[in-house]
């Protein structure tokens, strides 16, 4: 072979090296970038409880505000601090509840986000009572924040709407007529509720409106064959 021959060959050689070793970063590189975790969410329950202790202290917008970021927006795959003091930091906010009632949109997004870790206890009651009242007010964010956030709820019976502040009126039942009483009462506060989503003319909202009716509807008639 001639010496341009072996050039040639050198340099077609050097040209496939080259290729191979591209190749090769290329698919190195895909490799690590699948291999990369993803971002870690999580909630850490001591900042939890430092931020409803300062909103108890002083019920701020900023406090509603540090309150709400310290509760993350998505499902927090790791949990820190002490959960049970954050729980009873939650439970004794008085001005949290309050305020949702009275129509708050940032502590309402902020018991939104607390269904994902308080089921079955007594602050998940204490928030589907109060987004209940806030419902009634403003409607509209209601639809919106559960829009945003239904995917914590299994099935539109689980939606915040089945709850009333019934025990604050009828506290005790000790006569049939606390009963009946109780009976108006509580027909009365769906009824308002029903109404107040009966409103919304949104049309991307138009879905869950209809849902959370129906599951009220179906209250009201249970309500309604309650004895006496």
């Amino acid at each position: 072979m001639g010496k341009n021959g072996c050039a040639l060959a050198r340099r077609t050689s050097l040209f496939i090296l080259f290729v191979l070793v591209t190749q090769f970063a290329f698919l190195a590189g895909s490799q690590e970038k699948q291999q990369e975790p993803g971002e870690e969410v999580y909630i850490n329950w001591d900042e939890v409880k430092k931020a409803f202790d300062a909103y108890r202290s002083c019920s701020s917008d900023e406090n509603a505000r540090r309150l709400l970021e310290t509760i993350p927006e998505k499902p927090a795959t790791r949990e820190l601090g002490n959960s049970e003091a954050a729980v009873m930091a939650i439970l004794d906010c008085i001005p949290f509840y309050s305020m949702i009632c009275a129509g708050d949109e940032v502590l309402a997004e902020a018991a939104f986000r607390l269904f994902k870790y308080v089921s079955g206890g007594a602050i998940e009651e204490e928030l589907t009572i109060e987004l209940g009242r806030f419902l009634t007010k403003n409607q509209e964010i209601f639809l919106k924040l559960l829009k945003k956030y239904r995917h914590l709820f299994p099935a539109e019976r689980n939606y915040p709407v089945t709850m009333t502040e019934i025990l604050e009126i009828v506290p005790d039942i000790t006569s049939d007529e606390d009963w009946h009483r109780r009976k108006i009462e509580e027909a009365r506060l769906y009824t308002e509720r029903l109404k107040a989503l009966e409103r919304v003319e949104d049309p991307e909202l138009i879905e869950l409106r209809d849902a959370c009716i129906r599951v009220i509807r179906t209250i009201i008639a249970r309500i309604e064959r309650r004895a006496p």
